[in-house]
């Protein structure tokens, strides 16, 4: 009978820490999703007005900019993420707290980190899921986008006619005229510029202006007009030809998309395995060239001995000579070595900059754990603050976690700081904030121990 009842009290006691789990998941959820909307909404205007002039210039159609944008939030999602994550715990925490919740519970015998416990769960599954996204999702997201925006900035510029305004869009051509009205022209001017020869001039009284059906050829049909130009055998010969009608056909002034496929990634555009087997490829290349230093060294040594060995000083003059053709060989030498040397330190600065690379893929996905050990504790003790003073403070949290992250890649790539280390700094520090944080909430103490605001007064006294 005795175990029956205890067997239920578990039981109940189970039933009421799964609703409460459940409860304060839940909390999380409308500010996690309003921290995402929120952040993606200020990094797509940042990224809008980047952009902005590049695709009204060169006329994108709007399903390539849609394109685009979704493209870009494959890394802005990663840095939302996070971010989100510090604000959603912040300010249900805040709101617990204020509301007396997390008092009622910690009275009912739970410790805070009892209280926490399912929603370091849900950080530690969330970053164990963001870990694929950087690996795979991100990368390829990053490749495409980059594919894209290479076509983009190689796309022709959107032909624009304004009446009495030069147009230079087109290279090699300049073209002027009076009146246009969609297809038709009045009043054309057409230098047609070439290297090394005078310009030839095109005047027509009208004419029509479209593209062929690859859209990538301009036609250009004139009426009643004259060809100016110089002979190219005989340059003072003015050439002077009339037409009733002229047609040009100017390759290569299309305004379509080409879409390229590069087969080359950036750091940014590869998998871990991949950084890896780079990094793989260099070595081996660093090993190659450290074996060019030893056959350099033994070649130059090999030479020189050769040359003292057949030559014989008879005099002054000649001991000079023989001189400057050593110093020769040993020049020489250096500037190979210094050369190979060049390309050694280069290699590593790309081992560097690759194994950053691999770090922080894993690292910011670890960045949701610390986040919630941050957030925890500081909106326990933040219940009077506000949902705008939480966003701040999240705000400030993940400057101080970027700017690690960024001082530490600028370290590392310099060779001032291990790449892994450099990466992991924030996650590291900024854990141990959360964690001496945590801690002190526990147990209701203040973060900053009395004794220093004591030794403080002390002081100043």
């Amino acid at each position: 009978m005795a175990w029956g009842r205890t067997v239920s009290l578990w039981g109940t006691l189970l039933y009421k820490m799964r609703t409460l789990s459940r409860y304060i998941l839940g909390q999380q959820i409308a500010p996690f999703l309003f921290g995402i909307f929120i952040i993606m909404f200020i990094l797509i205007l940042d990224f809008l007005y980047k952009n902005l002039e590049v695709l009204i210039g060169k006329g994108v159609p709007v399903l390539v900019s849609t394109e685009l944008l979704l493209l870009s939030m494959g890394w802005m999602m990663v840095m939302a993420i996070p971010m989100a994550v510090l604000i959603a715990t912040l300010i249900s925490f805040m709101r617990l707290s204020s509301d007396n919740e997390i008092v009622a519970m910690k009275t009912g015998g739970m410790s805070l980190f009892a209280i926490a416990r399912p929603v370091l769960a849900a950080g530690i599954l969330l970053s164990f899921i963001m870990i694929p996204v950087h690996n795979f999702v991100v990368p390829e997201t990053n490749h495409r986008l980059a594919n894209l925006l290479v076509s983009i900035h190689r796309k022709k510029p959107a032909l624009q006619l304004r009446d009495g305004v030069f147009m230079n869009d087109i290279r090699g051509y300049s073209i002027l005229v009076n009146k246009s009205t969609g297809r038709e022209i009045f009043g054309v001017t057409i230098s047609k510029l070439e290297e090394g020869r005078p310009a030839q001039t095109i005047r027509a009284e009208h004419g029509e202006i479209f593209f062929s059906d690859d859209q990538n050829t301009l036609v250009m049909k004139l009426y009643n007009g004259e060809i100016h130009d110089v002979d190219e055998k005989d340059p003072k010969r003015y050439l002077r030809l009339s037409f009733n009608e002229h047609t040009m056909y100017i390759p290569e002034a299309g305004t379509q998309l080409i879409r390229l496929e590069r087969e080359h990634r950036g750091e940014r555009e590869m998998s871990i395995t991949d950084l890896r087997a780079e990094v793989a490829r260099v070595e081996e290349k660093i090993e190659a060239q450290g074996a060019q230093v030893t056959k350099l060294v033994r070649e130059s040594s090999a030479e020189l001995e050769d040359f003292y060995r057949d030559r014989t000083v008879v005099s002054e003059s000649e001991e000079r000579t023989t001189t400057r053709a050593a110093t020769s060989i040993v020049s020489s030498t250096e500037d190979k070595l210094r050369s190979v040397r060049n390309q050694i330190d280069s290699h590593r600065r790309r081992i560097r900059s690759l194994s950053v690379e691999t770090h922080k893929k894993i690292a910011l996905s670890f960045a949701c754990i610390v986040f919630v050990i941050l957030g925890v504790p500081l909106g326990v003790r933040s219940r009077e603050a506000s949902a705008g003073a939480g966003m701040m403070i999240s705000i400030l949290f993940f400057a101080v976690y970027y700017a690690f992250l960024k001082v530490g890649e600028n370290l590392a790539d310099r060779g001032l700081m291990p790449p892994m280390l450099s990466m992991w700094a924030a996650n590291i520090v900024l854990g141990a904030v959360g964690i001496w944080l945590f801690l002190r909430a526990n147990k209701e103490m203040p973060f900053i121990p009395l004794k220093f605001w004591h030794t403080r007064k002390g002081q100043r006294s």
